[in-house]
């Protein structure tokens, strides 16, 4: 390429530029495929020469730094890496400060995918209609004023303050929030399955629906657990079931993540007499998009966090 060639290709870009619209509008049409094909050319040779290799995949890095529980730090900091892995964030850089603090590195385009992944992750199954609380603090199973019925995690929510007040009547009383509402549930006792129990965390297609999907793939414990009481489930939906009754017997089991109710899936016992498989697994469904169902599946795949992060500074 001669010395001169850079100069004499501005000089017929700002010549062409120069060209009168009538005149351009008119010769338009008249140019042959090729003829066309070497302008754009033309005009791609020129822009890769103005903008150099180096420039265009420029460092857009952004820095979130996070409080958290100094003896926690190290622990968080490889639930997060493991945590932006699945998410498919990449060129992700997770440190430990000299103070405790924990600082997320992540591309700017990244950014908003961070916030769903520093939530603790707190996974519970309960068996739904033995863990609603009433008013005294205690559960009714059979009162479908409490539990919702067919509805359940949605009918029968109250105010948070209210289920605050039945969760305080009862050990390890929780609240939590209701399916799509602010309505508000109170849960006692103690769940059947925890974050201890998932072996794995996957975002899948439902093959009959093909709405996405998070599988949980269970421990050895945790499929015996899920086994055991959704056979209990199922169990107590045929024990209330009568000749005339269908599905609206069915019993439940409630998914809270971090206070929040997911699903709550009921056991249809005459298809499932005996619950359900815990080998198989357990699928969380409702809402989800391809992009929420693989935040799920992250924050779910390496344990709780020991404290939620709060921003710094």
């Amino acid at each position: 390429m001669s010395s001169d060639y850079i100069p004499r290709l501005r000089q017929e870009l700002l010549r062409a530029g120069a060209t009168k619209p009538s005149r351009w509008a008119s010769t338009q049409r008249a140019l042959r495929p090729l003829a066309a094909a070497a302008a754009v050319a033309l005009v791609v040779v020129a822009v890769v020469l103005a903008f150099p290799r180096g420039d265009e995949s420029p460092s857009d890095n952004v820095t979130l730094s996070y409080r958290s529980e100094p003896a926690a730090s190290s622990s968080t900091a490889r639930i997060l890496r493991e945590r932006l892995a699945v998410a498919g964030v990449r060129d992700a850089g997770v440190f430990v400060t000299a103070g405790g603090s924990v600082t997320i590195s992540v591309p700017a385009s990244a950014q908003a995918d961070v916030a769903p992944l520093v939530a603790a992750g707190r996974f519970a199954i309960y068996d739904w209609e033995r863990s609603v609380l009433g008013p005294r603090g205690n559960s009714a199973p059979g009162n479908v004023n409490l539990t919702g019925g067919q509805d359940a995690g949605r009918a029968a929510a109250t105010t948070r303050s209210v289920a605050a007040a039945r969760a305080a009547r009862a050990p390890g009383g929780l609240v939590v929030r209701a399916l799509g509402s602010d309505g508000w549930f109170a849960l006692g006792g103690r769940p059947g399955l925890t974050n201890a129990d998932i072996a794995s965390a996957q975002p899948d297609v439902d093959p009959n629906t093909k709405e996405p999907i998070v599988v949980l793939e269970l421990t050895a414990d945790g499929q015996k657990a899920f086994s055991s009481l959704t056979r209990r489930v199922a169990h107590r939906g045929a024990a209330s079931a009568t000749p005339a009754s269908g599905v609206e017997a069915a019993q439940h089991f409630g998914i809270v993540i971090d206070g929040r109710i997911v699903s709550v899936p009921f056991i249809d016992f005459r298809q499932a007499p005996d619950g359900i498989d815990g080998a198989t697994g357990v699928q969380i469904s409702g809402g989800l998009t391809p992009e929420t169902a693989q935040q799920l599946a992250a924050l779910l795949s390496a344990g709780p966090l020991a404290a939620p992060l709060e921003p710094a500074g």
